[in-house]
């Protein structure tokens, strides 16, 4: 059997044992979560020894260069020395070449890396300062511009983004991460037409998609609306409006918030830019959309374009923009981060949980009040289970169960009734790292399943609006403690404890008798026997 060498610790792994489920049985706390591949949270550093390739399948070159892969999914063919990535070798340092305020609080940044880098339109890059502060930053440019375009709004109490405009010099040096991101033009076929929609510096990334959509030719029509509280926040607008000159398949429209004082209203439109940009449903049909800006500009856009029949995998907004900018915390900086504080966390939500959507007797009734609902969870957890993405979030539980504690909250929101007492989604969903993307593709599941069984559009739009109502509690980057009575109860980890009755051990199978002692793990709740938790593993307090 393989021995791995795990930061001076030396343990076996079994026959057919990936190495993170070696780790946990010896007590060694790593991060992770989805268990599968899907979520690369456990993410780990080979110095010897052969990696299998299916432990970096879905990594990026960088990464697969620098010997890292993913041990979940990991079945070791030989000995190996492992540890957790260094944070300094998954990043890379770029000199400052430039620096222009494009408006008062707006500024231009251009960054040289070391080599070109292989990136799409929509991206963004991770910047860290000396302190270890990390915020993410759309690229505003196209691969073959070289340099790096980063567009930095100044905000209020700006962690990073005050001190990017303020006190980083130009010649100086940062380092970065990426680019990452699936804000990007889908790839083959290019879409009929595109509607591209930012407030504030969220129109970097969109003039970037724009860029790309014009240079790849073709006759698409391509609205790009830049909505601002005042003219000057329309921080591009000669730029392109000369753009808009120069191809006639864009239009650009600068949205000027109604009660705005305009210094130069010159080519802009005054309204609500919901109003200005999905004015109905033919405004938006066949549009492949793009969205960027703040909490509540991202949220409104995306509900009206639901609202309107656009179907959500037509709806791209960065995973950090539709994960981040729906906190409640108005004191963070509200440029993309990549982190949530552990008190923003215990903040965001008591064990009673914020209030469920309105409820919908329309839809309850549509369901036949309770059968229709059933059979369309039956029929989506059938999928889901053998669904090879969304199946290892059910690892603990059974098909029956999922179906049955999702009736009951569905029923709760759709009624009003009190009929279930389970967790709130935040608790539910704390230790599942889950993305935007992969919400969305649950959604789309979800959506197949209400059609197949006959529910009547305007109905669809209306579940999934209750859905989406849940996605800031669920969507993450990292684990989250769950809170009961408002504390924040640990994450991971593993205790010990005397057994009062017998159980199995769930590394060897053994019977485990009462007054054994084992250890057990905090969030999954396996047991390991005193022979499979090592004699040299460390005693953890529970």
């Amino acid at each position: 059997m393989p021995l791995l060498n795990f930061e001076h610790q030396t343990l076996t792994c079994r026959d057919d044992e990936s190495v993170l489920d070696a780790l946990l049985r010896r007590g060694i706390n790593v991060p992770f979560s989805c268990r599968k591949g899907v979520c690369h949270v456990c993410l780990q550093h080979c110095s010897e020894g052969p990696i299998p390739a299916e432990s970096q399948a879905g990594l990026r070159t960088s990464l697969i260069e620098g010997r890292h892969f993913l041990p979940c999914m990991c079945k070791p063919q030989a000995d190996m020395r492992i540890g957790m990535p260094v944070r300094s070798e998954l990043f890379q340092t770029a000199q400052v070449v430039g620096k222009t305020m494009l408006s008062e609080d707006v500024c231009r940044i251009l960054l040289e890396p070391a080599a070109q880098l292989d990136y799409r339109a929509g991206q963004f890059i991770n910047l860290r300062r000396d302190d270890g502060v990390i915020r993410s930053y759309s690229l505003a440019g196209l691969p073959n511009d070289y340099l790096l375009e980063l567009h930095i709004q100044r905000m209020d109490n700006g962690v990073l983004s005050n001190w990017l405009i303020d006190a980083l010099e130009v010649g100086s040096e940062i380092e970065f991460q990426g680019p990452e991101g699936d804000c990007v033009l889908p790839e083959g076929g290019r879409p009929r037409a595109l509607l591209l929609v930012g407030s504030g510096s969220g129109l970097a990334p969109l003039v970037g998609i724009a860029r790309e959509a014009l240079a790849g030719g073709g006759e698409q029509e391509i609205r790009l609306v830049h909505a601002a509280k005042s003219a000057s926040g329309h921080y591009l607008h000669d730029t392109l409006t000369q753009m808009q000159r120069n191809h006639p398949g864009l239009r650009y429209i600068a949205c000027l918030a109604p009660d705005a004082v305009a210094v130069d209203g010159q080519g802009r439109v005054r309204g609500a830019v919901l109003d200005v940009a999905l004015p109905d449903a033919a405004s938006v049909a066949g549009c492949e959309m793009f969205i960027a800006g703040s909490p509540d500009f991202v949220e409104r856009v995306r509900g009206r374009a639901l609202e309107l029949g656009v179907p959500a995998e037509s709806i791209h907004a960065d995973p950090f923009v539709m994960r981040d900018l729906r906190k409640s915390d108005r004191t963070a900086d509200h440029s993309h981060t990549n982190q949530r504080s552990a008190a923003a966390d215990r903040a965001a939500e008591t064990d009673a949980g914020p209030k469920d959507p309105p409820p919908s007797p329309a839809l309850w009734s549509a369901l036949g009040e309770g059968p229709l609902l059933h059979d369309i969870l039956a029929d989506f957890y059938t999928r889901v289970f053998a669904d090879e993405r969304l199946a290892p979030f059910f690892h603990a539980t059974t098909r029956q169960r999922s179906i049955e504690k999702q009736y009951l909250f569905l029923r709760q929101v759709f009624t009003g009734e009190k009929v279930f007492f389970g967790d709130r989604p935040r608790n539910a969903h704390h230790w599942m790292v889950i993305s935007d993307e992969l919400f969305d593709y649950r959604m789309r599941l979800l959506e197949r399943c209400m059609r197949d069984h006959g529910l009547a559009e305007a109905f669809v739009a209306q579940w999934t609006g209750a859905e989406e109502f849940y996605r800031s509690q669920i969507v993450k980057s990292a684990p989250i403690p769950r809170v009961m009575n408002g504390v924040a109860l640990p994450l991971d980890g593993f205790g010990e404890v005397t057994l009062d009755s017998g159980t199995l051990c769930d590394a060897c199978a053994r019977e485990v008798h009462a007054g054994e002692h084992v250890r057990y793990h905090l969030r999954l709740g396996t047991t390991y026997c005193s022979d499979c938790m090592g004699a040299a593993a460390p005693a953890v307090a529970a």
